[in-house]
């Protein structure tokens, strides 16, 4: 113990020199670590906020969805009597102008119900669902910003779907369950579901999906639920989602870009490590004279050994410390710079495993 008080008192006495030698030790060290600590903190964030605004994400507690052909009468019945049943439409189709210019949409239509969990959120405010209804026969329609851009239209003027026509009366700002979607080839266009027969755009082989989101009451147990859909209807070829897988597909692209940029960073250090083993070694090379006067001391070779090493180790920690400090920082500048971009509210904070892991 005593010895290795000494280590460390000689090992404080040579930092007093400064850190000349260490400046690029510092650096592969700072750069690695904090790499992969705001990688992982950001994604941890990420994945938090998909967790937790699940059911705003899928629209509801449950969503069941079909391809080409809607739920039977009898399936829809049932889901009714056992919870609250939101109904839309999703599939892809034309946007046109008088003028002629026309842009690929998604177009979504959706029920009096929609959204069951969330708030459908327009640009400068107004009701969603005002919005979407008749006025002297003119359905309504809300769009991204893109549609307006693609079209050269603005909010007030008309576009036609298919046969119908419809009045744009505002621009999506945010729409909960987007995220919950799949590939998307074109901005949204969101009409009413009343309104969709008049396009003509329902025929025999359109590549048309039915949503089917449900509200459960108050205690029911999701895992029970959707085991008595199941057990109710085993032929029924609808796909089962519920609000604790609200996006599998944004949490599996998030998954393979965290381990992307995690090996980025360990690429970072592994290269650093060059680095640090040069820095090291020149360093040793410079302090040849020092080593020889503890040496001509009395010290043993395990006293010189241990002095460099408890040296080397507190510039380390110092390193892998500012490290975690500029990981632990990025996330919440990053965070709010990808506010508008990311489909959900990441949970940016500080995650002590993702720090740990760095």
């Amino acid at each position: 113990m005593a010895g290795a008080g000494l280590a460390f008192r000689l090992a404080r006495r040579e930092l007093r020199g400064g850190l000349k030698g260490f400046r690029i030790f510092l650096a592969c060290l700072t750069l690695g670590v904090a790499a992969i600590a705001a990688v992982q903190s950001l994604s941890s964030g990420i994945l938090e906020g998909l967790r937790e605004d699940g059911r705003a994400i899928l629209g509801g507690d449950v969503a069941l969805r079909t391809q080409f052909q809607p739920a039977e009468p009898g399936q829809l019945a049932w889901l009714r009597d056992n919870a609250v049943v939101s109904e839309s439409v999703e599939m892809r189709a034309m946007a046109r102008t008088g003028a002629g210019d026309s842009t690929l949409v998604e177009l979504k239509a959706v029920d009096d119900l929609y959204p069951l969990s969330g708030t459908l959120t327009l640009a400068g405010g107004g009701d969603a669902a005002a919005a979407l209804a008749s006025r002297d026969g003119i359905p309504g329609a809300v769009v991204e910003e893109t549609v307006l851009t693609r079209l050269g239209v603005a909010v007030g003027d008309r576009v036609a779907v298919g046969d119908a026509s419809f009045e744009i009366r505002g621009v999506i700002d945010r729409e909960p369950d987007r995220a919950g979607g799949g590939f998307a080839l074109g901005p949204r266009l969101l009409m009413s579901v009343s309104a969709l027969p008049d396009t003509g755009l329902i025929r025999p082989g359109s590549m048309v999906g039915y949503h089917y989101r449900l509200a459960l009451p108050p205690g029911s147990e999701v895992g029970r639920f959707v085991e008595r859909v199941r057990t109710e209807f085993p032929e029924a070829s609808w796909r089962i989602r519920t609000f604790d897988d609200a996006a599998p597909r944004l949490a599996e692209m998030i998954g393979r870009l965290t381990l992307f940029l995690t090996l980025v960073g360990l690429t970072a250090l592994l290269v650093g490590g060059v680095g640090v083993g040069n820095a090291v070694k020149a360093y040793l090379e410079g302090r040849t004279a020092t080593i020889a006067t503890f040496k001509c001391l009395g010290a043993s070779s395990r006293l010189v050994f241990a002095t460099y090493l408890a040296q080397i180790m507190t510039l380390a920690a110092v390193g892998v410390a500012a490290g975690l400090v500029i990981g632990a920082a990025v996330p919440l500048v990053a965070g709010r710079l990808l506010a508008d971009l990311l489909p959900i509210d990441a949970r940016i904070g500080i995650y002590p495993g993702a720090l740990a892991l760095a």
